[in-house]
Order: structure tokens, then sequence, then C-alpha cells
């Protein structure tokens, strides 16, 4: 079930012990992740550079996942996170909502990210690399 793999995804990006390839288990062929930091990524390598650029980001975080609703093959997961990012920046209970669409195989297709980054941004320092400036 959809819900059960996005429930997984939390679980792996909250894991010290889950990596990147763990987490690109979870998708299927041509994938395509909306982020509002990154833009449009697309393709299992972009995206596995992208997950990668995001544990550069952030040092540590934990999702509070509060609710998953499923319309067919499509999940919304509602929560928030607490996390810290590379250069100190600590923020708790940032709003998050998560939209994932997944084939027939339940392997995750498109994944659209809803983070209020002004959690984590608004303070850093102008010398914190720009990703998404960089991927245009």
């Amino acid at each position: 079930m959809s819900v059960d793999v996005a429930k997984r995804y939390f679980e792996l990006m909250d894991s010290a012990d889950a990596g990147t390839d763990d987490v690109m288990e979870l998708y299927g062929e041509d994938p395509v992740v909306h982020s509002s930091r990154a833009g449009v990524v697309r393709g299992l390598a972009d995206i596995r550079q992208f997950y990668d650029d995001n544990a550069e980001f952030f040092t540590g975080g934990e999702h509070h996942m509060t609710n998953f609703h499923q319309d067919g093959s499509t999940v919304i997961c509602e929560g928030y996170l607490d996390g810290e990012t590379t250069v100190g920046r600590e923020a708790n209970g940032v709003p998050l909502c998560d939209v994932m669409e997944f084939n027939d195989d339940d392997e995750i297709v498109a994944f659209r990210a809803y983070l209020d980054y002004r959690g984590y941004v608004d303070e850093l320092p102008a010398d914190v690399p720009n990703v998404r400036a960089e991927a245009e």
C-alpha cells in the first residue's frame, strides 16, 4: 500500500543508519521531484544528487508526520520537521506537506515537497551555497 511506502520514506529520512541508496529504492523509473529549495529535479541520477545535497544542507532532523491521506495513486503526507543545518541554524516545528504519486508497483514517480524553509534560511549567512541557483 502506498501509505506504507510513504511512512517508510520518512523512517529512512530520519534514520542515522539509512542513506541515499535506501531512499532511492523507493523510487520508480523516470521520477520527478519538485522542491521549493531545489526546483524541479528529474531522473534517478539527479534525484540521487538532490538527496546527497540535502544531506549536506541538513545535519540532522526528525519528521513528525501527523496525517497520511490517500486518493488513488496519490498520498498526501502532513506533519512538521525539527532539524539543524550545517551552519548551525536550528528550527523546530517547521510545517510540511509532501505529495507523493505512485505507480502500480507502489514506487514513487512524483514527489512534491512543500516545506516552509523560512524557518531555516531567514538568518543564514550570505556564504551558504544556494543549491537552486547552482542547478540553473
